[in-house]
């Protein structure tokens, strides 16, 4: 598919005063699993173009999945049509071109990893709850992505990533549940047995569970559970959108201490451990955002239109066509470690909880954080610095903000997080918290 050629020809339609060219080619194999074996094997490809057409000032937006030169010409008439009919111009115009760093993230046996390493793969990860006895669950997925921008104002960028992704849920006989993940970019950086131990662990610790009473603990939260109260947060405040609809909990605080000063957290497409993208989906370069800088609020990611609004530059944090109406949006957050090991976490509770992951997190109050979740796979009780048994699962209403300002320790490794309730790729490390609010606890049946 020869896609330069094909956006490089409907650019040269002069269909509308400006073209905006979007082209996606995404592929994902992946291997399900259930009581230890497999039980499924899908796979999808696709080629998706977006374009953008400007015609005084308003603009239209096609999708299509002809990537012939009469289907791409088709999707910008279309698109030229639906600008003429807006009634209110944009407020601002397609960006102008930057130059953009160049990353490679492409493997290219990952790109075309079988069905049969796959199954290699998950035999590894599965052998020990199997000799357990338990029920191993999950998936492995490879593939990846192409991402193509071309522009009449002349951005021309390009960047190809290949993927790997396992997750797994370990069951045990008596109840006990366990969770682990693993992300990447190349598939033989893949050690199975690293997560599926973990995993393991964590249900077999839990087979005997204690009901314990909401209220407020000290906790150690894992890294599951910290990309998924930054996730929240990302989501409520993190966002130009959400400052210029004052709805950010940001609103009216920048270069306020709101955090710890051992919280610092930001936006990064280019770290060499996360799931880079050099540039977003209008071409513009992506660049660093603090959000909290050693507990000092500090900014907020722009894509074009935010930062026409708000009389400043791009952060490069557009998303594609079909998400505008959440964009612009943190893709790739990172909290930087601290110095604690996992003991040093542990010993500072005197009694408290080590929480592995939330699920089914919703926003409460986005003007001052709060967030409502459960925990899942892997919560236990810490006493006097040690975990001394699982507890049922319960149901948290907090603030994350409240949370962060009680960080008392930050870990000194970080784990890459894709799978969870957030939106992007987290690299955070686990952290202990001082007071987290628990409201509810599950009822097990």
């Amino acid at each position: 598919m020869q896609v330069e050629a094909l956006l490089d020809g409907v650019l040269k339609r002069k269909v509308a005063d400006e073209l905006e060219v979007v082209a996606i080619r995404s592929r994902e194999e992946l291997t399900r699993f259930t009581g230890c074996a497999i039980h499924q094997n899908v796979a999808a490809s696709d080629r998706t173009v977006h374009v953008k057409a400007w015609v005084d000032g308003k603009f239209g937006v096609v999708t299509t999945n002809d990537l012939t030169a009469r289907g791409l010409a088709r999707a910008a008439s279309r698109a030229a049509a639906a600008a003429r009919v807006q009634t209110t111009p944009a407020g601002y115009a397609p960006p102008e071109p930057k130059l953009v760093t160049e990353v490679e993230d492409w493997d290219e046996a990952t790109w075309n990893a079988t069905p049969e390493e796959r199954a290699t793969l998950v035999a590894r990860a599965v052998r020990g709850a199997a000799e357990a006895g338990f029920n191993a669950s999950g998936a492995l997925s490879t593939g990846g992505a192409e991402i193509w921008i071309r522009t009449s104002p002349g951005v021309d960028v390009y960047h190809r990533t290949s993927a790997v992704r396992f997750v797994t849920v370990v069951l045990g006989k008596s109840g006990g549940s366990g969770y682990a993940e693993f992300s990447g970019s190349r598939l033989s950086e893949f050690v199975p047995e690293e997560p599926a131990e973990r995993a393991l662990r964590k249900a077999m610790a839990s087979e005997k569970r204690i009901p314990l009473e909401p209220g407020e603990y000290t906790v150690v939260l894992e890294e599951p559970a910290v990309a998924t109260l930054l996730g929240m947060l990302s989501s409520m405040g993190f966002s130009a959108r959400a400052v210029l609809e004052r709805r950010s909990f940001f609103l009216g605080k920048f270069g306020e201490k709101l955090v710890s000063d051992l919280v610092t957290v930001y936006d990064d497409g280019l770290h060499p451990r996360t799931a880079r993208m050099p540039f977003d989906f209008e071409g513009t370069p992506k660049q660093r955002v603090y959000f909290f800088r050693a507990g000092v609020a500090e900014g907020v990611v722009h894509d074009t239109r935010t930062a026409t609004l708000m009389g400043t530059a791009s952060t490069g944090h557009a998303l594609p066509p079909p998400a505008a109406g959440w964009s612009p949006m943190p893709t790739h957050i990172v909290m930087e470690p601290g110095a604690a090991s996992d003991d040093e976490l542990l010993a500072g509770v005197e009694r408290g909880l080590l929480v592995t992951r939330f699920h089914y997190a919703r926003p409460v109050d986005p003007m001052r954080g709060v967030m409502t979740m459960m925990t899942r796979d892997g919560t236990f009780l810490v006493e006097r610095g040690r975990v001394v048994g699982a507890v049922d699962d319960l149901r948290a209403t907090e603030s994350g903000l409240r949370a962060l300002s009680l960080v008392e320790a930050v870990g000194r490794t970080q784990r890459l997080i894709t799978h969870g309730e957030g939106f992007g790729a987290y690299l955070v490390p686990k952290v202990r918290i001082g007071k987290f609010a628990f409201t509810g606890r599950t009822e097990r049946m």
